[in-house]
């Protein structure tokens, strides 16, 4: 694990001398997913400010170590390393925590230009609807309030379609920040691929979790420093009271353990139950997605032949819309759960995001 925060902190170093500045305005740039990882390691601020605590620490910790030379305790060096695992577990917390975040990134902004797609088509629609109550009332076939009440239908539609708008560049700002892009900068998204998540077995999750939580290192370390503490006090004849107290810290340091060990058990199960539930939703909303497309071109062969109205139409290609939105959040959902459940298992790894 000290291998692997070497190298990235060299990686980090490295980029910073290239220069990872804001990327300022130029042609349209196109992102997929591995293109705003790649950003959000290089650019993002808050990912920046603890690489920079962590390389202190290690700084901080390398210091003690040359003025303990000739002073080496077993004990102190054991609470240098669980104060060296504080900083880089928070390191890490914040690096996944990243990764998450740009991956839902994505599949917000895909959805949100969905929404656009499927309130401009309503819009549409109830423009159409709109347009032939007017005439049916003006013809005498429908009433005012048929045509109030539609002209409210119509006008909820706009909202929601400009509403839509707004709410899409509220969240490329958002994006933007986060990947160090200057807000002139156009910006487009690759096409989205379904993937194919992987299996991943309860106990392999588990044992992976518990083999690389630094959590439950540090509670090893903190037993290991209470029995330390337990066996110099005997060694050094101390009070009875003074060892029955190192007794109960040793014991209390056994069960934090093993209450840590039950907490992480319980997380990775949930999460993989979810991560499960996530997959199935994926195949549920293909197949409303393929339905949705045999009705449209079906209808739209039915509209040619003169059977079916334009309104029918615009209702079946919403149809697909809507059902496109629910692929995409399903996916969504499950790259979170993924993305989760590999957090906990303490594999995450930005080159898998593609």
């Amino acid at each position: 694990m000290r291998k692997k925060y070497l190298i990235f902190s060299c990686t980090l170093l490295l980029a910073a001398f290239i220069g990872c500045g804001q990327i300022v305005a130029q042609d349209n740039i196109t992102l997929g997913l591995s293109q705003m990882v790649t950003l959000a390691i290089s650019n993002n601020l808050r990912f920046k400010k603890v690489s920079y605590q962590l390389e202190n620490t290690k700084l901080e910790t390398k210091k003690i170590e040359a003025e303990n030379l000739l002073n080496k305790s077993s004990i102190s060096n054991l609470q240098k390393e669980i104060t060296l695992l504080i900083q880089q577990s928070q390191f890490q917390s914040e690096k996944d925590q990243l990764l998450i975040q740009v991956v839902d990134d994505y599949f917000r902004l895909l959805m949100a230009e969905k929404e656009i797609e499927s309130n401009k088509k309503n819009e549409e629609l109830e423009k159409i609807i709109l347009a032939d109550t007017e005439k049916q009332v003006a013809a005498g076939y429908s009433i005012n309030l048929d045509l109030l009440q539609q002209g409210n239908e119509y006008y909820d539609a706009l909202f929601s379609y400009q509403g839509s708008k707004l709410n899409y560049q509220q969240i490329i700002i958002e994006i933007k920040d986060r990947l160090g892009i200057d807000h002139d900068q156009s910006i487009e998204l690759s096409e989205m691929e379904i993937p194919e998540f992987p299996e991943i077995s309860l106990a392999d999750a588990i044992n992976k979790a518990r083999e690389n939580s630094v959590t439950l290192r540090s509670q090893e370390i903190n037993l290991e420093k209470a029995n330390r503490e337990l066996e110099i006090a005997k060694a050094n004849n101390l009070p009875e009271i003074e060892i029955l107290k190192l007794e109960n810290n040793l014991g209390i340091a056994q069960l934090d353990k093993s209450l840590a060990e039950q907490e992480l058990d319980y997380q990775v199960e949930s999460q993989w139950l979810n991560y499960n539930q996530a997959n199935n939703d994926i195949i549920l909303s293909k197949r409303s997605l393929d339905q949705m497309k045999e009705n449209e071109e079906m209808i739209q062969q039915q509209v040619q032949a003169g059977l079916r109205s334009d309104e029918e139409a615009l209702s079946a290609t919403i149809g697909v819309l809507d059902a496109q939105y629910r692929l995409i959040s399903s996916i969504r959902q499950a790259y979170q759960s993924y993305l989760e459940l590999q957090r906990l298992m303490g594999t995450l790894d930005e080159g898998d995001l593609k």
